[in-house]
């Protein structure tokens, strides 16, 4: 009996002590991944909720940490944080008067806005901050205000204005800092390169509206009405750019990519067929303008000392009928001469019609203020003329307007 007693054992498998050892092993290791795991997400969602506003963090396959950083400032953001401030609104007004049973009564008149465009902070000298706009925009005002960025109102002075070039300078003595622009080289402009259109389309409530576009021509040539009588006047050298330019925009800044005002908008093509085609004035030829109306209060175009009308601008029947008898279909027609003006001391005569000036070609109004314009007060042109079927050269000594 003690023998089997001795001999009754309970058998275990000898590799059972091992099994209960590598399960422990195995708990201890899925312990410790489950914590490395809760600790990597912990630093993901920490460096997550603690980086900056423009950077995001990523992890990759391996899990390195990586930021990434994202930069929205470009050359474009830079160019209008540099000039915005001295782009202006321009605000005109004109005297309205009451009518009452059909009469004015100058007594109850009032200043209302008549309207408004952008203009340019170019030059502060002294107590002065100067602005650059268009003629067009300050035409017939009766006061002129300045509406800063910081949307501040100041009033302005004419200083002078020029409805040949569309140029107009302003001056004005704002209590506040303010930022000058850059001047450019519109020369230096080449066809294709990129600018931005700053000013204020539709009104003051779009003040510092950016529109961005290319240069498409440099030296474009566009005729232009100045009296409203729907005939070109004048031949405006400009510089065309498909940047967006709009009523309001008049006077703004176009300005290069390295935020230096090129030239001043003023126009755009207004068929309603044709997008993308607005104008500038090259700074260059602004300049010269300005420093004109800045010693001179005005700008000093020659003159000849006659009264005139187009051939052009009149049939067969309509000039028979005035009693003009010519024999030329082009020219421009002498009707009537200035006492002691350029044309009559040279010896011009009544019903003369003008065909050549200095070499060029006059068969328009148009071309004949052109072609007067390219000189100054003071000139001696080559003028001829047809008198009777007869071209006559007379040298004649150009006066000041």
């Amino acid at each position: 009996m003690n023998e089997d007693n001795n001999n009754n054992f309970i058998l275990v498998d000898e590799d059972k002590p091992k099994e209960k050892k590598w399960k422990k092993i195995i708990k201890i290791l899925l312990v410790v991944a489950i914590v490395c795991s809760f600790a990597m997400n912990g630093y993901v969602f920490y460096n997550i909720i603690t980086s900056s506003d423009d950077t995001t963090t990523s992890v990759s396959n391996k899990g390195t940490v990586k930021k990434v950083n994202y930069d929205v400032k470009t050359d474009t953001t830079s160019v209008v944080d540099k000039v915005s401030d001295s782009v202006v609104g321009v605000v005109v007004y004109q005297n309205t008067s009451n009518n009452i049973f059909g009469f004015n009564d100058s007594s109850s008149s009032s200043e209302s806005q008549s309207g408004s465009g952008s203009g340019v902070v170019y030059d502060q000298t002294g107590k002065y901050t100067y602005i650059i706009t268009n003629h067009h925009v300050i035409d017939g005002a009766n006061k002129v205000q300045v509406v800063f960025s910081n949307g501040e109102y100041v009033d302005a002075e004419v200083v002078g204005s020029d409805e040949y070039s569309d140029v107009a300078i302003l001056r004005c003595q704002p209590s506040f800092d303010v930022s000058v622009i850059d001047l450019g080289d519109s020369n230096l402009l080449d066809k294709g390169e990129t600018v931005l259109a700053i000013g204020s389309p539709l009104g003051i409530q779009y003040s510092g509206t950016v529109t961005q576009g290319i240069v498409s021509a440099t030296d474009r040539t566009v005729s232009v009405d100045l009296n409203d009588d729907k005939v070109d006047d004048w031949d405006m050298n400009v510089i065309q750019t498909d940047a967006a330019i709009n009523p309001g925009n008049s006077g703004g800044a176009l300005v290069n990519m390295k935020g230096e005002l090129v030239g001043i908008t003023n126009m755009k093509f207004s068929d309603e067929s044709v997008e993308g085609m607005g104008f500038a004035i090259p700074i260059n030829d602004v300049m010269t303008v300005a420093e004109q109306i800045r010693t001179n209060g005005k700008v000093s175009h020659p003159v000849i000392g006659i009264s005139s009308v187009s051939l052009n601008d009149y049939s067969s029947y309509e000039l028979q009928r005035y009693g003009v008898k010519v024999s030329v279909d082009e020219g421009i027609y002498v009707v009537k001469l200035t006492s002691d003006g350029a044309a009559s001391k040279a010896g011009i005569q009544q019903g003369d019609v003008i065909v050549k000036l200095d070499g060029k070609d006059i068969t328009t109004y148009k071309s004949f203020l052109t072609a007067l314009y390219s000189h100054k007060a003071g000139d001696k042109v080559k003028v001829v003329v047809n008198r009777s079927g007869t071209e006559k050269t007379i040298e004649v000594t150009l006066q000041e307007k």
